[in-house]
């Protein structure tokens, strides 16, 4: 069967906003996935369901980007809730390595399958404790991976508005001067955008998203 990668989060202290805010953050929450899909066009994303308000999941057809896609989601959150709130909001991510049996549909509110209960457990462990990001799936490379996602979550949860913008646009593949050009709401210095990009630990994460394209391709 075909291995995919499922993703399941929830939106850290969503308690704590505002009643209209709170009605707005699925708004919100399928925004950021439009965006995630909109600039990721071959990860495969797709079946995107939100739940209790807070909660959300998507599939990642292309299992080797699912780290890159929880990343890309957690900054465009972070940079919306930003934008939009005047507040940084954070969302653990659960990933979930595995076949899928059916995805959601009229009929169904969630998809079914390994995929789908990994990530689910995983979620159910990571709202216990932190960090926030948590792989299950995939063996012993699935371990290894899960202690490295707590490191990136360390850093991940350090991030401005402006860190996450830059790491959004060269998770794109962009380079500096094009992040430079490319700056909301208007251009900056590739300085600054350098400047940025090490604040937020790219020069680190860069590498390792790398290892783990090769590491999960060894696998499936």
């Amino acid at each position: 069967m075909k291995i995919v990668a499922v993703l399941t989060g929830d939106v850290n202290a969503s308690s704590q906003l505002g009643q209209q805010q709170a009605r707005q953050l699925e708004r919100l929450l399928r925004s950021c996935y439009q965006d995630l899909a909109t600039a990721m066009p071959n990860y495969g994303i797709d079946h995107f369901t939100c739940f209790r308000g807070d909660s959300w999941q998507f599939v990642v057809g292309d299992p080797t980007k699912a780290v890159d896609a929880a990343l890309y989601f957690r900054a465009s959150l972070l940079i919306r809730s930003y934008e939009e709130f005047s507040k940084r909001l954070y969302s653990s991510v659960a990933i979930g390595f595995g076949h899928v049996d059916f995805f959601p549909n009229k009929k169904s509110a969630a998809g079914g399958g390994e995929a789908y209960e990994l990530s689910g457990r995983r979620l159910d462990k990571l709202r216990r404790r932190t960090p926030g990001m948590g792989v299950a799936g995939l063996d012993n490379i699935g371990v290894e991976l899960d202690v490295v996602l707590g490191v990136v979550d360390a850093l991940t949860r350090r991030w401005t508005a402006s860190q996450a913008q830059a790491v959004c646009l060269a998770l794109k593949g962009r380079i500096q001067e094009e992040i430079a050009q490319k700056w909301n709401p208007k251009p900056i210095s590739q300085q600054a955008v350098q400047k940025h990009l090490s604040a937020a630990g790219w020069p680190a994460i860069d590498p390792l998203l790398k290892w783990i394209y090769t590491t999960v391709s060894g696998c499936i």
